[in-house]
């Protein structure tokens, strides 16, 4: 197959926006996709079944390149020590009939990727390969990576849940494929809800509303002498796109407009402002839930409904082995909906290893896709990963994976997705701490719409 050459990035192009990227860096990245935590050893039933034949049939040809492939290939990544060790076996298991190739690994800490990646462009440093979220369409505007189109191929996409694309397709080409997903659920304290005769659905049917919600969390607020001993609800990230943007959507709307270039009529329409207004009313007016709560709330007690991502049940297990607890559906109001997303794999438009850079993602993306899901603790993305293992469809995953399939929802990709979290999670926590949803909201549309019509 022919290949089209990179598009080359010359140190001083990218200079100019690295600046401006980094301003953002250390909001930006909190509503980025966060590591999962230690995965408990699969069961034996786990196991993760081999992939079918011509199941998700490969993403393109190995390309011929790959198999004498020889030279050194950076892979950055950022993710606990755990992330780093699954990712270590797959690469041996890549390089174990290619000798001469050597793939160099660097994990960065969370609240530094995105900056170090920033660097690393303008530099012209960037590694070979490397994760990517929401934000590649920044990288692409900028040329600083390459799209992945001429590779990828209709049997694979048709094998993926079509969610899993969104975050990085931008300018109608796709710029990473995805490692894996993430969704929501309300993690209940199972005790607390037995003793106040709650039933906790597992159904997306049967998700609550938003009065149902709000009239349990009020419920189970506990308050002594003026003071909450216990938050009926909260949530496990902080105010911001991740934890907000699904109320929007619940309620009808939608944070921009439909091609990314508007936030006036859309972040304060009536829908949004509805909706912050209804989420706001839960910490303020009627104290049922905090935006600060301290560590380990939900699991000590502190809390009693919490809003977390899939991977929490994780650390759950290896931390809290006898706290009863159990996960409802993300909340509806007009409409369904939860947030979802993850890691994705870009390749540098710099890189002199191109053809070897997409035959590992392929590797490390699809031939080791089940391995990977179930050594990580994430979702996989892939339907017939899913369909061929039976512990997916077991409560919780089963419900999780059902809020990808049919609810799920994704961050706006625009290349202005920096600025766009900066100003929409300074929103969230002056609402939170009170300030009036709509004014609020009028004043943050103000300020996006302009960099966003130049996007």
């Amino acid at each position: 197959m022919e290949r089209a050459q990179p598009t080359r990035v010359s140190r001083r192009t990218f200079v100019r926006h690295a600046g401006m990227l980094a301003l953002s860096t250390t909001a930006f990245l909190a509503a980025a996709c966060s590591p999962a935590a230690t995965p408990a050893a699969p069961a034996a039933k786990d196991a993760a079944p081999a992939p079918a034949k011509d199941a998700g049939a490969a993403a393109a040809k190995a390309p011929a390149k790959a198999a004498g492939a020889s030279g050194e290939l950076k892979f950055w990544i950022s993710g606990g020590p755990e992330l780093e060790a699954a990712m270590q076996k797959i690469f041996k298991e890549y390089t174990a009939d290619k000798p001469n190739l050597k793939i160099t690994l660097e994990n960065y800490p969370f609240a530094q990727y995105f900056q170090k990646l920033t660097t690393a462009f303008a530099g012209g440093e960037a590694p070979d390969v490397m994760w990517l979220s929401v934000w590649a369409g920044e990288f692409a505007k900028r040329g600083a990576i390459m799209p992945l189109d001429q590779y990828i191929s209709k049997e694979y996409t048709d094998d993926v849940l079509p969610i899993a694309f969104k975050e990085c397709d931008w300018n109608g080409k796709r710029w990473a494929v995805p490692m894996h997903e993430l969704a929501n659920g309300l993690f209940v304290n199972k005790q607390l809800f037995e003793q106040a005769n709650i039933k906790v659905p597992h159904d997306l049917q049967d998700a609550w509303t938003w009065d149902q919600l709000r009239e349990y969390a009020m419920k189970l607020s506990e308050r002594s002498g003026g003071t909450t001993t216990r938050w009926g609800f909260g949530q496990q990230r902080d105010p911001g796109d991740w934890t907000v943007l699904p109320f929007i959507h619940q309620n009808g709307g939608q944070p921009l407009s439909p091609d990314l270039k508007k936030a006036t009529g859309f972040l304060n329409g009536e829908p949004a402002v509805g909706a912050l207004t209804w989420w706001g009313n839960l910490y303020n007016k009627d104290q049922a839930g905090s935006a600060s709560l301290p560590p380990d709330a939900f699991p000590t007690g502190k809390v009693a409904i919490f809003d977390a991502v899939s991977t929490y049940v994780i650390p759950l297990k290896a931390q809290f082995g006898n706290f009863q607890y159990d996960v409802a559906p993300a909340p509806k109001n007009k409409q369904g909906a939860v947030m979802t997303g993850g890691w994705n794999v870009g390749i540098s438009a710099l890189t002199k290893m191109q053809d070897v850079s997409w035959d590992l993602i392929d590797f490390v993306t699809r031939t080791k896709h089940a391995q990977w899901a179930l050594e990580s603790g994430y979702l996989p993305c892939r339907k017939s990963i899913i369909d061929g293992n039976p512990m997916y469809k077991e409560h919780p995953w089963k419900l999780f994976l059902d809020e990808l399939a049919q609810v799920s929802i994704h961050r706006p990709p625009t290349p202005e997705y920096s600025f766009f979290s900066d100003t929409f999670t300074a929103a969230c926590k002056d609402i939170a701490g009170g300030a009036d949803p709509k004014a609020t909201l009028d004043k943050a549309a103000a300020a996006l719409d302009p960099r966003l019509a130049n996007a």
